[in-house]
């Protein structure tokens, strides 16, 4: 593919998006101000349906080899939207992650069987079939949600998704085609997300994209972290810095706040650094310059030949550091 082909999924991911938005109110398929929702206005939530026309697109044009996983697209891609029609209970969404993630184990090959050499630079921590299926599953939900609770606020969750794929891109993941027909369609959907020259979105992501963009960093991700000539996996962790420890934070602080762990509330750092007066786009660029900073910790480790070990250790000093934070900013709020 070339660029024509690039911009022209880049325009069918907008053309699809905003035409979607303008039937979205008859079929339901919009988000209304709410107790956890920090927008006013009710929004169409078709984002997601915008990215998937324009990555199918893409995937045909491309001639990506997708049977696989693209099966495991079209599920979440089918239960995000009826999600966001219906609001599905959380067993279900959870339930069809797994089958997801399940499928995309057994139909592509692709799951977690090195996670690296994390205990010492000469002995590589294998796992066998039983755990490695079980952590594939496990972390393919964790990704997904993480994204999921991302989609929080303008501009936010394709943003950081946007940047995340750029950075795949920059390391030559595989396949690169899949990394870059992603970010156009992505960047597509942003033309109506973002609030760079209006005062609020015009347009949702949704469950529908936000799953299936989880979905794509995993399959991504320890594709290119369990291959020979890729990333190690600490990288992968480095990579969804931000996203992954919010989420993580955030289900170990609901239970100690005597909430459910699935229960929705106003603790991500979003909604935090907008209650102390950040503007929307004050906030995106910080959380942005945050995520890179991350991630250029991260590559340069790996690149440096820091060992893994010690590489593991500084993300989870930097999970710790930030749970204490946000631990101690809800206990003030």
């Amino acid at each position: 593919m070339g660029w024509g082909e690039y911009s022209l999924v880049f325009v069918v991911s907008a053309s699809a998006t905003f035409l979607m938005s303008l039937v979205a109110d008859r079929v339901g398929l919009v988000a209304v101000p709410g107790e956890h929702r920090t927008h006013t206005h009710t929004t169409p939530v078709v984002g997601g349906v915008g990215i998937f026309v324009g990555a199918l697109l893409g995937w045909y044009i491309s001639a990506i080899p997708l049977s696989g996983v693209g099966l495991c697209f079209i599920l979440l891609f089918v239960v995000g939207v009826l999600d966001d029609r219906f609001a599905l209970p959380s067993w279900l969404r959870l339930l069809a992650q797994g089958g997801a993630a399940y499928l995309m184990v057994e139909l592509t090959g692709v799951r977690l069987i090195s996670l690296g050499y994390i205990w010492s630079a000469e002995n590589e921590m294998l796992l066998g079939d039983g755990a490695s299926l079980v952590l594939t599953i496990f972390a393919t939900i964790g990704v997904i949600n993480a994204i999921n609770m991302s989609d929080g606020m303008d501009g936010l969750a394709g943003s950081l998704v946007l940047l995340i794929l750029g950075a795949l891109f920059y390391l030559g993941a595989y396949p690169n085609e899949l990394v870059v027909v992603s970010m156009f369609s992505v960047a597509g959907f942003l033309v109506w997300n973002l609030r760079l020259f209006r005062p609020r979105a015009r347009i949702f992501m949704g469950d529908a994209g936000s799953t299936v963009l989880g979905l794509l960093l995993v399959y991504l991700l320890i594709s290119n972290s369990q291959s020979p000539g890729g990333f190690p996996p600490v990288t992968a962790l480095w990579l969804l810095t931000l996203p992954l420890i919010d989420a993580v934070a955030v289900l170990f602080l609901r239970p100690m706040r005597g909430q459910s762990p699935f229960t929705a509330d106003n603790v991500h750092y979003h909604h935090l650094m907008s209650g102390r007066g950040l503007t929307v786009n004050a906030i995106l660029a910080l959380v942005l310059a945050i995520q890179l900073l991350a991630m250029l910790v991260g590559l340069i480790m790996w690149r440096t030949g820091l060992p893994e070990s010690i590489q593991v250790l500084a993300f989870l000093l930097v999970f710790a550091f930030y749970f204490c934070l946000l631990a101690w900013l809800t206990r003030k709020k």
